[in-house]
């Protein structure tokens, strides 16, 4: 019995040291076990380098080699939350009551009863300019002239947008700013002067010529656009029996006769109205006066109607069209009606149009007509849309001051609040900018600590909350909404109650089934606003102070712009596309390392003044005795941080020039919690860029202890794609800081083919994915043959059948939901358990031509899988190709392959929907972190004369490994065609040979042949000259293309196709000359750096609205959940509708979203949030694709 133990002893260890011999080298697998054997391994190998990366390449140990006796010592005591909310309301409270001293004082100025509408400064032609009235000319006319120098003083306290008087008397129309878009404040004076919700139902006659026809567009365009969320619209063509169709969300079918006069039924209604054309005929008035009349039955409506008939002279010579109006039998005087007759003179080519008010059904007399103008002049239309809407009854006695607001106004990339007084003769207003107001809920600190700040109005609207976008980086507008869809526990309406009744207080409240407590601590703001702050952690009883040591330091400080304060010793240099220095790294200081971020923000925009701002900044930052030099608006820890983190630079310095992983690391940065940031290579970066609203920031803060690698991103440094690998280091002695650096992608792959040869092999793939599903390296990011996008690519776009399959184990991948709330989206996305012990396989058993092992890496974010694939199987997860929607909202289950994606949350506020079932209870999504929506400036002319900061000498590395991952270079291995193998491959530069493809366009939108190395290029290929026939053959084509497509389209339609959707650009004005090559690729890019100097964009003063259906391209920005990426904007084409009435309409709009300056004006295809029809009858474009197949090697 011994002997046969003890063989069978010997047996099983013989078989262990076989499968142990076979896996230490992992090329000759071939059972499962085997596989099971090498991946754990595999990751096990990973999780030591990326380890040994944090610590030797980004000093994450660093820190505790400081000896203490250079150090200092400094004190620092956390706040409570009723501090700050204290300091929140108080600096709030100062800017509106400064604001109202002004708003009375201007009443004072302004006695006479004949003063007409005013507009200072006149909105486009002072975009980008101070916002402290320096100079004012508004003044002259009125009869006081001593205020002026008060007013002009209190200006430098306040930043004011503009200020304005809007008088009864002409409409609200300023005569002197007529060139000028007003919507934005005829909005507002009617949202004063009439705020009663009111229906108004159009009846357009396009039964008349082309001229009058347009006119009346104009004119219902611009009255639209004056009215209020909370009105209700209706349109009926004369000519057709149906109504146009708007979005209801809460009907049935989702569509009706009569919709709220929002955004998008605003966009709705222009595309529409835009397409029409002249009928031959009409119906006749008897049952036009039918179909108003059953309108009026569908639902319940408004007190107070419209009815709006614009025509043209026909009604004078056939009396029986006055019968279209639904009269009451009784006199009702809340139904007004009215038509707008356009004269036009044949002779003069001149129009105008005269207002008649009927109150009854009578033979018409010149005794009811309100206004006749000429109406060729594009200032007039607004002020006949005025005269519409004044002819309801309106509310002219109050003189309250009331706050409106916010509205976004893209010019200035923010939201507007509006100060109003209401007077006898009309209503004095001041813009101030809602970023100013607000900035200490936008940068409030404290979401890593569970806490969130919000400002709230009296009727329940959260405002801002530190979770919205910040307005200058957000994509799209945001939806504010009621405080019961933001803090979605059961007992918010209890707390919303207190707030309501008392001026400030704190309340406790416990979460249902749980213990965990939630404190509330609110304050009023006047009797305007109320600002509150969650916790939902418990303040500790004694609030410590924190000792923190820092180093002194005796070295140089060099701020980031280079191009300003240059190095004094050392040389710049070009890093990529960057101004850079290698002799030293560079300090950033972010907007959040500011007392005030917004006056920060607004100082760097004036170019001349900012330069002051930043020697006054740099003097503090290096004085040695503390206190000699006021703080010129830093917050307080800023300069002990600077020293802090400037210490590390000489460490990343001396790795990345001479580290083993130098040639593979594209920069090295490090930030502390108060938005410091160190850079090496020392590099210019954006004024505005925030690092502490990142993925790679917030990612590595949420998870301490855990190295985190963000997907790839397009790098703004122009470096390609890069991986960012970062590290939250704490202590208890230094401040916390994240340090991180970017890679190639490359080298990732590197990794995995250096640690497990197998990799290597055609019929194995392995791949890295964080713990979203987000592939970090796969090989089909790389090959050169795909031209899929590379960025946000999901494991369930890549990989759709293992996807399908690990959804099966339990416990392993969850799929979850959570309340996006400033853009009323519910997200659904997957989260995958990073504490996964074993290594998991196929659980779906069976003959599979295709294996997979997947296995987290210790101390990371992220799993290593490996598949193992002889044949190729079309499986797939369904996804939306066109936006982000989900494909079915209704229901969602866990083992359901399906995209990242999102569905509308606004269904659930309709009065009749089970709004509990979905919304309460679902987790908030969290802070909007901000992703690469950088200008498209990658080559400042100031760093291309600059000699290159390193020699990466692409042409010495000989092989397809050697080359892989390598700064700079790539391995060339597909000629200029795009299909056709090299047949020597060769290392080269990157700009050479952009993804491995000979003379590609790199996604900077270079075309690179011209700066290919002739020698090394003549020894591979003599594809040049062909090259060049073919390049211009396509130019040519595309050109004659181009010109066949614009004589064909119809005069009716304009139709210009662009990578953008069709409210993009809506004007004959915006020309091609507007779309710049340069912006012909949304670069996405890895956050970093600018040009010191920036090129303002075209602005263009029309209006685009941004919807529920929008991207979301920040690689961390989401939470898991980005289907499209930005290079997919050339999948689809979006139709522009340019008018043929130049400015005669949409010059009108000051509201809410002309295209912003700074940003460039080609949006992405995806940013659709309307089904635009093109022009002809009944075409529908309708976009179905089925997701590709799991790809096999």
């Amino acid at each position: 019995m011994k002997v046969l133990s003890l063989l069978f002893m010997i047996t099983t260890s013989c078989g262990i040291c076989l499968i142990l011999a076979q896996s230490d080298n992992c090329t000759r697998t071939n059972n499962r076990g085997d596989y099971i054997l090498c991946v754990r391994k595999l990751s096990e190998t990973l999780a030591s380098k990326f380890s040994e990366i944090v610590v030797k390449e980004l000093g994450s140990e660093y820190t505790t080699r400081f000896e203490i006796r250079t150090a200092y010592k400094v004190s620092r005591y956390q706040t409570s939350d009723n501090e700050v909310l204290t300091s929140i309301a108080e600096k709030l409270s100062y800017k509106l009551s400064a604001a109202t001293n002004i708003l009375r004082h201007m009443n004072n100025v302004i006695s006479d009863n004949s003063t007409p509408s005013f507009t200072h400064p006149c909105p486009f032609n002072s975009i980008r300019k101070s916002v402290f009235i320096k100079s004012s000319n508004v003044y002259d006319t009125l009869p006081s002239q001593d205020p002026k120098n008060n007013m002009l003083g209190r200006f430098k306290d306040l930043k004011v947008k503009r200020q304005y008087f809007l008088s009864h008397m002409d409409y609200a129309t300023d005569k002197d700013c007529a060139t000028m878009p007003h919507s934005n404040l005829r909005y507002l004076y009617h949202k004063i002067v009439h705020p009663e919700p009111k229906l108004v139902v159009f009846i357009i006659d396009n039964n008349m010529r082309e001229g009058p026809l347009q006119h009346a567009i104009h004119v219902a365009k611009e009255t639209v656009y004056a009215l209020q969320d909370s009105d209700l619209i209706a349109v009926k063509m004369t000519n057709m029996t149906e109504f146009l169709k708007f979005e209801d969300t809460c009907s049935t079918d989702g569509i009706s006769d009569i919709g709220n006069a929002t955004e998008n039924n605003k966009l709705l209604l222009r595309e529409y109205l835009s397409s029409i054309d002249i009928a031959p005929n009409n119906m006749s008035p008897i049952s036009i006066n039918t179909e108003l009349k059953n309108l009026l039955l569908q639902r319940d409506l408004p007190k107070h109607k419209l009815f709006i008939f614009l025509t043209d002279t026909k009604v004078l010579k056939n009396e029986t069209w006055l019968k279209i109006f639904p009269y009451s039998a009784n006199r009702d005087e809340s139904l007004k009606f009215a038509i707008g007759l356009i004269y036009e003179n044949q002779a003069d080519k001149n129009s105008s149009l005269g207002i008649l008010h009927i109150d009854k059904w009578h033979t018409h007399t010149n005794n009811h007509s309100v206004m006749r103008l000429h109406i060729n002049d594009s200032g007039v239309v607004g002020q006949v849309a005025s005269a519409f809407i004044s002819l309801l009854p309106g509310h002219y006695g109050s003189k309250k001051i009331k706050i409106e607001g916010p509205v976004w106004e893209a010019t200035e990339r923010d939201f507007m609040i509006s100060l109003v007084l209401p007077t006898t003769t009309g209503v004095l207003g001041l813009d101030l900018y809602w970023s100013d107001l607000a900035e200490d809920i936008v940068y409030f600190k404290g979401s890593n600590q569970k806490k969130r700040a919000f400002v709230m109005d009296f009727s329940g609207t959260v405002l801002m909350h530190t979770f919205f976008p910040r307005p200058e980086s957000a994509s799209d507008k945001i939806k504010f909404t009621k405080l019961e869809s933001v803090e979605t526990y059961t007992f918010i309406s209890t707390v919303k109650q207190e707030m309501l009744a008392n001026s400030s207080g704190n309340l406790t409240m416990y979460e249902q089934n749980s213990t965990k407590s939630i404190i509330y601590s609110w304050k009023w703001v006047g009797n305007l606003y109320i600002v509150c702050i969650v916790s939902e952690v418990a303040e500790p009883a004694v609030f410590n102070k924190t000792n923190i040591f820092f180093t002194r330091s005796n070295k140089e400080i060099l701020f980031h712009r280079l191009d300003l304060f240059p190095p004094k010793m050392g040389k710049m240099c070009r890093h990529f596309k960057q101004i850079a220095t290698i002799d030293q790294g560079t300090v950033y200081l972010s907007p959040s390392s500011f007392q005030s971020p917004f006056t920060y923000l607004y100082d760097m925009g004036d170019g001349q003044e900012a330069v002051t701002y930043m020697q006054n900044y740099l003097a503090y930052l290096k004085s040695v005795a503390h206190g000699l030099l006021s703080n010129p608006g830093l917050k307080n820890e800023i300069q002990q941080d600077v020293g802090f983190l400037n210490s590390i630079l000489s460490y990343y310095k001396r790795q990345h020039l001479h580290g083993p992983y130098s040639k593979y690391i594209v920069r090295r940065y490090a930030v502390t919690e108060s938005g410091v940031m160190v850079m090496f290579p020392g590099t210019v970066l954006e004024y505005d860029y925030e690092p502490v609203r990142r993925p790679w920031y917030t990612y590595a803060l949420e998870n301490p202890d855990k190295i985190i690698l963000t997907p790839p991103n397009l790098d703004v440094g122009g470096a390609g794609y890069v991986v960012s690998i970062s590290y939250a280091v704490k202590s208890s002695f230094y401040p916390t800081m994240v340090v991180s650096m970017d890679v190639t992608m490359g080298f990732l792959y590197k990794l995995l083919i250096d640690s497990l040869p197998l990799c290597a092999m055609s019929y194995v793939k392995c791949f890295i994915m964080n713990n979203k599903g987000y592939l970090v390296s796969h090989p089909g990011l790389m090959d050169p043959n795909s031209s899929g996008p590379i960025e946000q690519q999901h494991i369930t776009h890549k990989e759709s059948m293992i996807a399908i399959d690990m959804l099966n184990h339990k416990g392993f991948v969850t799929k979850r939901l959570c309340n996006n709330f400033y853009d009323k989206t519910i997200q659904r996305f997957y989260e995958f358990n990073t504490s996964l012990p074993n290594v998991l396989s196929n659980v779906v058993s069976g003959d599979h031509c295709i294996h997979y092992y997947i296995a987290a890496i210790p101390g990371t974010n992220a799993f290593i899988g490996l598949v193992n694939a002889s044949c190729n199987v079309g499986a797939f997860c369904p996804c939306s190709m066109v936006d982000r929607l989900c494909l079915n909202c209704n229901r969602m289950e866990q083992t359901d392959c399906e995209c990242p994606c999102e569905c509308s949350s606004e269904l659930y506020e309709c009065p009749n929907s089970n709004a509990s079932r979905y919304n309460l209870e679902m987790p908030l999504c969290g802070m909007m972190l901000e992703n690469n929506n950088h200008k498209s400036h990658y080559f400042h002319n100031f760093a291309e004369n600059l000699k290159s900061c390193f020699d990466f000498q692409c042409e010495t590395y000989m092989s397809h490994s050697s080359c892989l991952g390598v700064v700079g270079c790539e391995w060339c291995q597909i000629d200029a065609d795009g299909r056709t193998p090299l047949s020597a491959p060769f290392c080269t530069s990157q700009s050479t040979c952009f993804n491995g493809v000979l003379g590609a366009v790199t996604p900077y939108g270079e075309g690179t042949l011209g700066h290919i190395n002739r020698d090394a290029f003549g020894n591979y290929s003599a594809i040049g000259p062909i090259a060049g026939c073919i390049v211009t053959a396509s130019l040519v084509i595309a050109v004659a293309i181009y010109c066949y497509r614009q004589n064909v389209t119809t005069a009716s339609c304009h139709n210009l196709y662009v990578d953008g959707p069709a409210e993009t650009w809506h004007d004959a004005d915006v020309q091609m000359s507007h779309l710049q090559s340069d912006d012909m690729h949304d670069l996405s890019g890895q956050d970093k750096l600018l040009p010191a100097m920036e090129i303002e964009a075209p602005i263009s003063p029309y209006r685009v609205v941004t919807g529920y259906r929008r991207p979301h391209t920040a690689g961390g920005s989401d939470h898991g959940y980005s289907t499209m990426t930005p290079h997919e904007d050339s999948e689809a084409t979006g139709f522009s509708v340019n008018e043929p009435i130049v400015l005669s309409d949409d010059t009108k709009s000051d509201i809410s979203c002309p295209l912003p300056a700074k940003i460039k004006p080609r949006l992405k295809a995806n940013d659709l949030n309307v089904t635009v029809l093109p022009c002809g009858k009944n075409s529908i474009i309708a976009p179905v694709t089925v997701h590709r197949h799991m790809e096999a090697s």
